[in-house]
């Protein structure tokens, strides 16, 4: 498992985007090739794959132009092609869309307000939990773009997965759903970036459902004020939950009675994941802090099922925890472990 790496980057998209490119250079091919073995295990051909990335680009560059200039940079930078990239952060979409098997990522998310925390801190915490074919990179992207929030934020293996926070006090992360109403559009991923662009909690929700996405995923913000919302999207509907003043987990399946109608597969190892870190949360009611938090992304209760979640790579090709985040959404910091949580330490990185 590579170690942390730490990105810095200022100034306008395309000088952001060039630095993380050039950060990346080494790991972008691999995860390209690791991408295209994935497909091809699930009888998609390359060209039928970047066709559809052509048309996921289209709508990237027609709706969100600051990311997709970052994008191409980063692209230009790693000396990687442009619609290889986009298919690499759209192998939901694809697998859907091509109606080949799906490959489910899990991932769990948890949300701390202040009443519940020890010492009035707003908190989030992520288990990222990766399909084998993922590359395992972790890195903190540490950016102050020219005009907008600056931002620290977790990603890993060239995905456009940004969870973290900007010092507007925006915080950020989430988790896959898998929903029937997937279609050509933005894909969700890239949708990460827009919320930390993000200067309002209102803008930031927005965000996650911009009309023009092709997919949806769970999205778990907060604000360093106190507000907690819990954003469930598919490709064409959403619904907020609000936290308030209890500690909240999500995991991936959906929750709001009106969207359960759009999912589909088994979720018995997401309800057993998020009941267990929903009854830890509450356990520890008003003595959360980053240390407990860190502890809770250890559990092994469940196993294989777990919130730590280690399973051997197989034919089936089951998401395991690859990495650990705590966002201290009131300080503007963040803890990752650059790999399972129960082995590899904590990291703190700050705006």
């Amino acid at each position: 498992m590579p170690g942390l790496l730490i990105i810095e980057a200022s100034g306008d998209p395309a000088a952001i985007g060039g630095a993380i490119g050039r950060a990346l250079q080494l790991i972008l091919g691999e995860a390209i090739v690791r991408h295209r073995q994935e497909l091809a295990r699930s009888g998609i051909d390359w060209d039928e794959a970047l066709e559809l990335a052509q048309q996921f680009r289209g709508d990237l560059e027609g709706n969100l132009s600051r990311t997709a200039e970052e994008l191409h940079a980063l692209a230009r930078a790693a000396g990687c092609d442009i619609d290889a990239l986009v298919s690499l952060n759209a192998l939901q979409e694809t697998l859907f869309l091509t109606r080949r098997l799906r490959a489910e990522e899990g991932c769990t998310s948890l949300a701390v307000p202040a009443a519940a925390s020890v010492d009035g801190t707003v908190l989030l915490a992520h288990n990222e939990d990766a399909l084998p074919c993922r590359h395992e990179q972790i890195y903190v992207v540490l950016a102050r773009p020219s005009d907008e929030p600056a931002f620290v934020a977790f990603a890993y293996g060239g995905l456009f997965l940004y969870q973290g926070v900007n010092e507007a006090g925006v915080g950020s992360t989430g988790n896959a759903l898998t929903a029937t109403d997937i279609r050509i559009g933005v894909p969700k991923l890239f949708l990460y970036r827009e919320v930390l662009r993000a200067e309002t909690l209102a803008d930031a929700l927005r965000a996650t459902w911009l009309p023009e996405r092709a997919n949806g995923n769970n999205h778990l913000i907060a604000t360093g004020d106190g507000e907690i919302y819990d954003v469930e999207v598919t490709g064409r509907h959403h619904a907020l939950l609000y936290a308030g003043n209890q500690p909240f987990a999500h995991t991936n399946h959906l929750l709001a009675p009106e969207l359960r109608q759009f999912e589909e597969g088994d979720k018995l190892d997401s309800i057993l994941r998020r009941n267990r870190a929903q009854r830890l949360l509450e356990l520890g009611t008003g003595q959360l802090s980053s240390t407990t938090l860190q502890e809770l992304l250890r559990d092994h209760a469940n196993q294989p099922h777990a919130i730590c979640k280690h399973v051997a790579p197989g034919p089936d090709r089951v998401s395991r925890t690859i990495a650990g985040l705590v966002i201290e959404v009131t300080h503007r910091a963040i803890w990752v472990a650059p790999g399972p949580p129960c082995t590899v330490g904590f990291e703190r990185v700050s705006l």
